[in-house]
């Protein structure tokens, strides 16, 4: 990119930046009426434009101007990771140079990673670099923080922050590989973060290690579910609580927590998010759904009534930090976290996690570093553990006593298999699964 483009882009994104923290301010009705005219621009074209929509929305007899509410929204059919597999080449706007557009691809946690194309005129033009941007600023971030992201594969090099940003109001990040953490925890004493961006599982792994030296006055997480046993492994080890993020390479940020930490901030100017059951219907506040979005900033390849793969709550509360933005009450995980009883019945693995964490762990927080349960039969998972710093034999018995206990008032019996392993392997990416059922 050349300067004059730079220049262009940054002076752009800082307008862009200015737009997002004044609307966070607005009534909710305005709010609304931004996300439905950005929502009604992105059917049209992608019906006038895509030809995976255009023959979409004649199986259903329906046109643009048949949206005439959110309520409307649901009439359009859904998209799934596999449709757009299955039919690339037509989820892109018709005209479009493919081979000039910028490329990403998903984690391929759940199979095969997606491709994604991405928009060269909002990246250039600078509003996904303005919500990033806004995302951090938010949050407490100055563009003199030392900002470092621990994120990859181990063989990789460390990818030092370019000082320039800085002259622009922008964020110099450093990123650093998933190391050993032994080799970790020294590298990020001589880089000295003042703030630390990563995976939850790696935060509760280095918090097993000596970390002094290592400071971070703001601790982000991401990538995974952020548990109520991170959460307290960071205040115990760190003396921070952590902010938690949601995004993903189709969207990049889709929401935030503030300083409040009551929930997560759906940016309604760049998404629409909808919850739902399985039956395809909006639930109501307070209840789990799976979540479905609709994109604004990519033209090229839209993603209309995506069904991401992720369940979360939605919440009607009201936030005392005064934003407007609706809040998810939390992120619930993958749509096939669940465990099977014997029964069929299915359960949440947070189950699992209370069991372990909220009853035999309150006092030994950490007294395991990893963990990971994998059900390989309806009656039986197999509690895969590492040792903490906390560990004592005595821990293994109590775990298995709580889960028998938890099961049993599910209405289940499961065998419990613990296994004491060195560690937990990690993904292409770097995160670490909670639950692998080959049950579900």
């Amino acid at each position: 990119m050349s300067k004059l483009k730079k220049l262009v882009t940054q002076v752009m994104a800082n307008y862009y930046l200015h737009q997002l923290r004044r609307d966070q301010w607005r009534h909710p009705q305005q709010l609304k009426e931004i996300q439905f005219k950005k929502l009604k621009a992105v059917i049209k074209y992608a019906y006038d434009y895509v030809p995976h929509y255009h023959r979409s929305f004649k199986s259903v007899n329906i046109k643009p101007d048949d949206i005439r509410n959110f309520e409307d929204v649901r009439k359009i059919p859904p998209l799934s990771k596999e449709d757009v597999q299955q039919n690339f080449t037509d989820m892109v706007a018709r005209g479009v140079d493919i081979s000039r557009l910028p490329v990403g691809a998903t984690s391929g946690s759940t199979g095969i990673p997606l491709k994604v194309l991405h928009d060269p005129s909002f990246t250039l033009m600078g509003y996904q670099g303005a919500v990033n941007s806004y995302v951090l600023f938010e949050r407490g971030v100055k563009p003199s923080d030392n900002f470092v992201t621990v994120w990859g594969r181990a063989s990789e090099s460390i990818r030092w922050g370019k000082k320039y940003v800085k002259l622009w109001n922008g964020i110099s990040e450093t990123v650093v590989p998933l190391f050993p953490p032994a080799k970790l925890v020294k590298i990020l004493r001589l880089v000295k973060p003042s703030v630390l961006n990563t995976f939850p599982s790696v935060l509760i792994t280095l918090a097993d290690y000596d970390i002094s030296g290592i400071n971070p006055r703001i601790i982000f997480t991401g990538g995974e579910v952020v548990t109520e046993h991170c959460r307290e492994v960071c205040r115990k080890a760190f003396g921070l609580e952590p902010f938690e993020g949601y995004g993903c390479v189709e969207f990049g940020n889709l929401a935030f927590d503030c300083e409040e930490h009551c929930g997560l901030h759906m940016i309604t100017n760049i998404a629409f998010v909808e919850f739902v059951d399985e039956a395809g219907q909006w639930v109501s506040a307070g209840e789990q759904g799976e979540i479905v979005v609709t994109g604004f900033l990519n033209y090229v390849m839209p993603f209309i009534r995506y069904k991401i793969g992720d369940l979360g709550i939605p919440t009607d509360e009201k936030c005392a930090c005064g934003r407007s933005w609706p809040l998810i009450k939390n992120i619930q995980g993958r749509i096939d976290d669940f465990l099977v009883l014997p029964s069929g019945k299915k359960i949440s693995h947070f189950y699992v996690l209370r069991a372990i964490f909220h009853r035999v762990l309150r006092e030994k927080i950490f007294a395991i570093s990893q963990y990971q349960i994998i059900q390989d039969r309806k009656d039986r998972i197999i509690l895969k553990i590492v040792k903490g710093r906390e560990f004592s034999p005595e821990i293994l018995n109590m775990v298995r006593k709580s889960l028998e206990s938890e099961f049993s008032k599910l209405g289940g019996h499961l065998e419990i298999n613990i296994e004491v392993v060195d560690e937990i392997p990690m993904e292409r990416t770097g995160k670490r699964r909670i639950l692998i059922s080959k049950v579900y």
